[in-house]
């Protein structure tokens, strides 16, 4: 049992979203990495679905009657004596229930996108630095050994400036989503750029640490309320060029993705859960002594505890915030979007 006098962390987890396919619910992921952590307890669920709630509590806790269930959020942050909520809940209701519980003092990490509008993004930034808590964004490829090598050979200088960006991601999202919050702007935002592309979006960004300047953009809703297609070209500050193409109605279940970063001196391909580095020489290689894996739960922990830096701040959710709301623009007006 852990306890805030042992220096452990007391969890809330807040809603029960299921993955884009339907089937995996991302709040099961989250929960299993928490309780694989010696330092994390958790004490209470909360969801709109009181049965999903219960649900929860019964798979993972059948026999603790010190595990609560709500169907209330704010009751469960009233209620409770927490030090962290993890926030797992349609697109738009993020903003609102971050809000709350950085207003009342706990760490938070959220699921992304981590808001839809930008401002929203800006104030809860400003809520988590004002109160000195942890605001994570749970962000994967943050935490993948191949992502943090290219992060890391990147921030060296070993493929030199980077002057292209070239990026897709192709997903069966529209059947998997058919008839869910998800294909409800009310509650998404958006469509797949808001949802699973919102990953790829954040991958280029955090790894290139390029300031998008200007963006020009074309979506297609193939007939549903929300995008499902989506292509846009980005000039960054520094002149570099990025195209990226999103594609939510891929033939086939499941997903594939790629992307390309050169460089004047290297670059970097990422092809199918692979990572290949090509040098100044023409030669390729796949890195054989790549980064520790991670994961956002235990980096939530371990940042709250003050033993590890937060490597998915409230900063990226910002980022892919603006460009995300810049694309949206130019796809709506038809012409390019000074960010």
């Amino acid at each position: 049992m852990v306890s805030k006098s042992q220096g452990g962390v007391i969890f809330g987890i807040l809603g029960g979203e299921s993955g884009a396919d339907g089937r995996g619910e991302v709040s099961v992921m989250h929960t299993k990495r928490l309780m694989a952590i010696p330092e994390a307890k958790i004490v209470a669920f909360a969801d709109v679905v009181k049965e999903r709630a219960l649900k929860r509590k019964e798979e993972f806790f059948p026999r603790n009657n010190d595990v609560f269930v709500f169907t209330d959020y704010k009751e469960m942050i009233n209620k409770i004596d927490l030090d962290a909520v993890e926030i797992i809940t349609p697109h738009t209701l993020h903003f609102s229930q971050c809000l709350y519980a950085l207003e009342a003092g706990l760490n938070v990490l959220v699921e992304k996108p981590m808001t839809t509008e930008v401002s929203h993004a800006r104030k809860l930034i400003e809520i988590a630095k004002a109160k000195k808590r942890v605001l994570l964004v749970s962000y994967q490829r943050h935490y993948l050994p191949i992502f943090r090598y290219a992060k890391q050979v990147i921030e060296k200088g070993e493929i030199g400036e980077i002057k292209l960006v070239s990026a897709f991601l192709a997903q069966g999202w529209r059947r998997m989503v058919e008839g869910q919050w998800r294909v409800d702007p009310a509650l998404s935002g958006g469509g797949e750029l808001m949802d699973s592309g919102s990953h790829l979006v954040d991958a280029i960004l955090w790894l290139t640490n390029l300031k998008p300047r200007e963006v020009m953009a074309f979506v297609d809703n193939a007939d549903l309320k929300v995008d499902v297609f989506s292509s846009f070209s980005i000039k960054f500050e520094n002149g570099a060029l990025a195209s990226v193409a999103i594609c939510g109605d891929m033939p086939a279940r499941g997903m594939r993705e790629g992307l390309a970063i050169w460089g004047t001196k290297g670059a970097l391909y990422f092809q199918e859960g692979k990572l290949f580095h090509q040098f100044s020489n023409g030669d390729v290689k796949e890195p054989c002594c790549l980064p520790a894996p991670s994961d956002p739960d235990t980096n939530f922990v371990r940042a709250i505890l003050g033993k590890e830096r937060n490597e998915s701040p409230g900063e990226c959710g910002l980022k892919v915030a603006e460009l995300t709301s810049a694309i949206y623009k130019s796809a709506r007006e038809g012409s390019k979007v000074v960010i």
